[in-house]
């Protein structure tokens, strides 16, 4: 018999929860058949504690943007949603989205997509070793049979505790050194070059001064992103605003459409952008089929020029990141010129210009031309250790899925991500990016409460046969470098075996034309 799916986590009896349930209750049902034909006919329909939720009158107001819904059409989003928005947000949206409630089998009840087979245009299937493609993948101690249902249910209970303890809470008090080390960086990138000596030595030491200022307010404009500082999405985002692309130049609109997009689909070929940058780099030899990118709307071609880049990749990777932040304005303009969605479009433009004007002012006093080209490629080019730290978290990660009908959210970050071990006096420099495990698992907690929460994830990740993977951070980069450079050989490999295929068809063509 079918079975009501019910939310995992009953809240106690309020006024608006009463009303709620008397609505939920008469809600027709909604078999996953029914799910299924329904996505296909154009309704964006997302699972949440139970309810199907219809998503498309929402779809192109939703603050984190649109594809973070799509990606969620036809499967059960009740962790990835819990875990990106407030509590407040299911009081007020649940009540007006729901259309129905989900029922099922037992069997089907543990599933957390009922769309994977189905050809949908804003959201590839999952990747997956499942497919018999053969695409090499990191190595993995992982069980090879993990129960997601009891890793979704332990994941659930930590939940509930760390926000039963006030983990969500920020404490101000964490961001006073914060805040004097960037006014400090700030000063100081300003004093040098303002009122230092035009020497080599000055400029060098400016242009360090600015990247690690440029690095710091990244971690900031992260938390505000998350709205890990005050928990209202609309301030935080405006001080994200400001911080971020008056101090730094870059787009928080774009950053946190492409964030919340990666977050809901972390390392999956075709759908993560993180994980998305031919011609430079490849960490899938799926990306030699040339997929398509639902991110950015077209296909990722693997052509000549991708094929040089990516068979050096592991060698030129360093070179790589060092011009990684020019590719960030052009995101971030590119985002604010031509997007559809872009909800800040006038202020973030606004703020920009402010931050080019007064970069222009302050770089107008280096008094020659070698010496401004030195300031600015340090700036630029030191700016890469931001880059490796972000890049180190998932490149050499899992990208195919072990069974996507039925891995939880859970277990699916753990899979992805990787942590680096640093002592506690060197969390400035990492800014939370040490703890990705933990922060994928819990996107809206405080970075400066990660430590106090990994010992709890670690043992999650032991009682179900999870691999913890942590390095410190040099073992790291040699980890990255090593898969980068599997994946560069396969080059080779896929040149012989295309060059082979050309050969086949030419002596077939051949033999049609003698007879």
């Amino acid at each position: 018999m079918p079975s009501i799916i019910a939310p995992p986590r009953p809240a106690a009896p309020t006024e608006n929860s009463v009303k709620s349930g008397k609505r939920f209750g008469k809600l027709p049902s909604c078999t996953a058949s029914e799910l299924r034909r329904r996505v296909e006919q154009g309704e964006y329909l997302v699972i949440i504690d139970g309810l199907v939720c219809k998503l498309n009158g929402f779809i192109d107001k939703h603050p984190g943007g649109p594809l973070s819904i799509m990606h969620m059409v036809g499967r059960d989003a009740t962790d990835e949603a819990r875990s990106m928005h407030p509590a407040e947000v299911f009081e007020s949206a649940m009540p007006r989205w729901a259309v129905a409630r989900f029922v099922t089998d037992e069997k089907a009840a543990a599933q957390a997509s009922y769309v994977e087979d189905l050809d949908l245009p804003y959201s590839a299937p999952r990747s997956t070793l499942a497919d018999g493609s053969g695409h090499p993948q990191p190595e993995s101690s992982s069980a090879a049979d993990l129960d997601y249902a009891a890793i979704q249910r332990d994941y659930r209970q930590l939940d509930d505790q760390l926000r039963e303890e006030g983990m969500y809470k920020c404490d101000y008090s964490d961001y006073a050194c914060e805040a004097a080390r960037y006014l400090g960086l700030f000063a100081m990138s300003c004093g040098l070059i303002l009122l230092g000596p035009a020497s080599v030595w000055t400029y060098l030491a400016a242009g360090v001064c600015t990247a690690l200022l440029w690095q710091q307010l990244a971690f900031f404009a992260h938390d505000l992103g998350h709205n890990e500082l005050t928990g209202r999405r609309e301030f935080d985002m405006v001080l994200g605003i400001c911080v971020a692309d008056v101090l730094g130049g870059l787009s928080v609109g774009w950053w946190k459409k492409n964030h919340n997009t990666h977050h809901i689909v972390t390392n999956d070929v075709d759908n993560d952008p993180d994980i998305q940058h031919l011609p430079f780099l490849a960490v899938s030899t799926r990306f030699f089929e040339s997929r398509y990118s639902t991110y950015y709307r077209r296909i990722m071609e693997f052509d000549a020029a991708a094929r040089v880049f990516v068979s050096l990749q592991d060698k030129l990777y360093y070179l790589i990141m060092c011009f990684a932040r020019y590719n960030l304005y052009f995101l971030s303009w590119n985002y604010l010129l031509f997007s559809d969605f872009a909800p800040y479009r006038v202020l973030e433009m606004g703020c920009i210009g402010v931050f080019f004007v007064w970069f222009s002012w302050l770089v107008s006093h280096i008094p020659t031309w070698p010496y401004l080209v030195l300031y600015l490629s340090v700036a630029h080019s030191v700016s890469a250790v931001l880059h490796i730290q972000i890049t180190l978290s998932h490149f050499a990660m899992s990208t195919e899925s072990p069974d996507p009908v039925y891995e939880c959210f859970a277990a699916r970050q753990v899979r992805t991500t990787m942590d680096v071990i640093c002592p506690t006096w060197l969390d400035w420099f990492h800014g939370g990016l040490q703890f990705q495990i933990e922060h994928h698992l819990f996107p809206r907690l405080p970075r400066h409460k990660l430590r106090r929460v990994q010992p709890f994830v670690k043992s999650l990740c032991r009682k179900h046969g999870m691999e913890f993977k942590e390095f410190s951070f040099i073992d790291g980069n040699v980890y990255t470098l090593r898969w980068l450079g599997e994946v560069a050989s396969r080059v080779k490999l896929y040149n012989g075996r295309e060059e082979h295929s050309a050969q086949a068809i030419a002596s077939i063509k051949k033999s049609l034309r003698a007879q």
